[in-house]
């Protein structure tokens, strides 16, 4: 006789193979241009399998975007746990990450700003996954800068996602690495907002 338990980890399995290779295709290809038979294909389930865990194309998005915001948050919280770190160093590291990860051949861009521009308007569900995530990127910015020697740290803050969001979406159009030293520019932003 089967265990009863066993089929609580295959249908999270199932679930997170239909997400990571959404991901994928998303990332790639764009949202309106991934057919959801083609990420049935990428996962390998069936049709039933994929509307038992995603009854339309969109819920899958919005199983993404959390995908994608825990994903980032996970590589972040080893950086941002750092005890020999002061913030200041915490911060330029978090930019320097993004630079290679802008730099890379497979960077498209920051899916949540994709899904917002194909969803703007469209599916609340959509809209509301990719504010969590920005808002998630702010709130680390704003962590990182509420102890800063700075009049205004949450200003400071929105001008760190502000610069981190233009440098990607510079990236993503121009096809080319920043050719700005990205630890510079951090840092220059940095020491203008100092009270010291």
């Amino acid at each position: 006789m089967k265990d009863e338990n066993e089929a609580v980890p295959n249908k999270a399995i199932k679930r997170l193979q239909i997400i990571q290779s959404a991901f994928k295709l998303f990332t790639e290809n764009g949202f309106y241009a991934t057919g959801v038979d083609l990420i049935m294909r990428q996962a390998g389930v069936s049709k039933r399998t994929m509307y038992i865990y995603f009854p339309t194309k969109n819920d899958l998005i919005v199983a993404v975007l959390e995908f994608y915001r825990i994903n980032y948050e996970r590589g972040l919280k080893d950086l941002l746990a750092r005890n020999d770190l002061t913030n200041r160093e915490k911060i330029v590291a978090i930019f320097e990450d993004a630079g290679h990860w802008f730099a890379n051949k497979q960077f498209h861009g920051c899916l949540a700003v994709n899904a917002m521009g194909e969803f703007s308007g469209k599916d609340p569900a959509i809209e509301n996954a990719c504010r969590v995530f920005k808002t998630w990127e702010l709130d680390v910015f704003r962590e990182l800068t509420k102890e800063f020697p700075v009049m205004y740290p949450n200003d400071l803050a929105f001008k760190l996602l502000v610069l981190l969001e233009g440098l990607g979406a510079i990236a993503q159009v121009m096809e080319q690495p920043c050719p700005i030293d990205i630890k510079q520019m951090v840092n220059n932003l940095l020491d203008c907002h100092s009270v010291d």
